[in-house]
């Protein structure tokens, strides 16, 4: 594991865009290319925890071996750009926002050895993204 991973960081929001429709394509702070495939609210079977869930379809970490801190990065703007914009949508506050990155188009909740994906999660505290294990 990486260290940085030990320490949660505290991500201040910038003024986050309209929410986006799926297709929604966008440069993340790495300068990859990323399309929102969905953002999804979820709740949880056994504790009902309500989440969103943000999943973006980035095809360059298939070819590359991805630098963690830049996918770190912009899994954190994508949960200030998407996951707060679906948060505000809702009569209640989600209790986290779950940001999946993938190299191709898959089913949620599907195994896919072969097809790189990241995941992170955050709690919301006001217009903060707040980075948590998963």
């Amino acid at each position: 594991m990486s260290p940085w991973r030990l320490v949660p960081v505290v991500i201040a929001l910038l003024p986050a865009p309209a929410a986006a429709a799926p297709g929604a394509e966008a440069v993340a702070p790495s300068g990859q290319r990323v399309v929102l495939e969905e953002v999804l609210t979820e709740a949880q079977p056994f504790s009902e925890a309500v989440q969103v869930v943000v999943r973006l379809l980035a095809p360059a970490i298939a070819q590359e071996a991805p630098d963690d801190t830049a996918i770190r990065g912009d899994m954190d703007w994508a949960c200030q750009t998407w996951g707060i914009a679906a948060a505000e949508t809702l009569d209640t506050a989600p209790d986290r926002v779950v940001v999946e990155m993938m190299a191709a188009s898959v089913p949620r909740g599907q195994a896919t050895p072969g097809i790189r994906r990241f995941f992170e999660t955050y709690r919301l505290e006001g217009a903060t993204c707040i980075w948590e294990l998963f």
